[in-house]
């Protein structure tokens, strides 16, 4: 089984690295795909990963690439309508994994480092710089992106749109983004986004999707406190498979069943409950 040594605190522990997608809509948010993250010293091993039953077709893949087979086996399911992907920085700095999602009309807004490249001009490459000479106090817009685990999430947002030759032009065209947020008690400390989704986007549904991102750990903690996610000793490639695939299902179902339990006790405009249902 593929295991990855930690070291914390001294002590060295071994630990296995899953790469998960998440689906979250008005009902609540679940985990719906993973992967496996083998090491490329694994992977290199041949030995090792047939007495782990790794299938011998199955080379190293980034955490990139892991998190764009799965998008690829849920494109066919889409429903209509905008759907956003969010991701953190391991995959927001990768421009790979971004022009993956634009040649598939994903609208995006990624987390990237404060050193990412974004204009061409010098002195103004980085975004981080570039928010400190360009974005005054005055350009800072207090919005709410939703509620959080613990305070209401209402944040200060710069958004900019991206000046770029490549982007489309005309009725329809797509544009590049640039979104930056802060609490107002700490200016100094910020998160950088960039996002890509058609022009005429409104600024508030642009940052209500990286304040969205809490919604991956709260689905993340549910499958670990309640459906096993975390608790567990396999040693085999085909054993964790079987193991996370039952877990999400577990936890997927719990939330449902929450979601029905909101809707039954919903009163509706006549005055009786709402009809039990599901996740859209």
């Amino acid at each position: 089984m593929t295991v990855v040594h930690i070291q914390v605190l001294g002590g060295v522990f071994p630990c296995q690295v899953g790469v998960m997608a998440a689906w979250a809509t008005g009902a609540g948010q679940a985990l719906v795909d993973r992967e496996l993250y083998l090491p490329k010293e694994w992977c290199e091993d041949r030995t090792r990963c047939r007495a782990a039953h790794i299938p011998d077709e199955l080379g190293f893949a980034t955490k990139s690439r892991l998190a764009e087979q799965m998008i690829e086996r849920i494109l066919a399911d889409l429903p209509t309508g905008r759907v956003w992907v969010a991701a953190d920085e391991v995959y927001g700095r990768d421009g790979a994994f971004r022009a993956f999602l634009e040649r598939n009309r994903l609208p995006y807004a990624v987390n990237v480092p404060a050193d990412q490249t974004v204009l061409p001009r010098p002195g103004r490459r980085h975004l981080a710089r570039l928010v400190e000479r360009v974005a005054g106090d005055q350009d800072w817009a207090e919005l709410t992106a939703g509620p959080g685990q613990l305070e209401s999430r209402a944040w200060q947002w710069w958004v900019r749109r991206i000046p770029d030759p490549d982007s489309e032009v005309g009725e329809g065209a797509w544009a590049r983004w640039v979104i930056v947020h802060r609490r107002p008690a700490e200016p100094d400390k910020r998160d950088y986004y960039l996002a890509w989704d058609p022009q005429e986007t409104e600024v508030e549904e642009l940052v209500r999707v990286p304040g969205a991102r809490w919604r991956v750990e709260e689905a993340i903690k549910l499958a670990k406190s309640a459906a096993g996610t975390a608790d567990y000793e396999v040693r085999s490639f085909h054993g964790w498979y079987r193991h996370i695939t039952l877990a999400q299902l577990a936890a997927a179902f719990l939330v449902a069943q929450a979601a029905a339990a909101r809707e039954q006790a919903t009163p509706r405009p006549d005055g009786q409950l709402g009809q039990r249902g599901g996740l859209p």
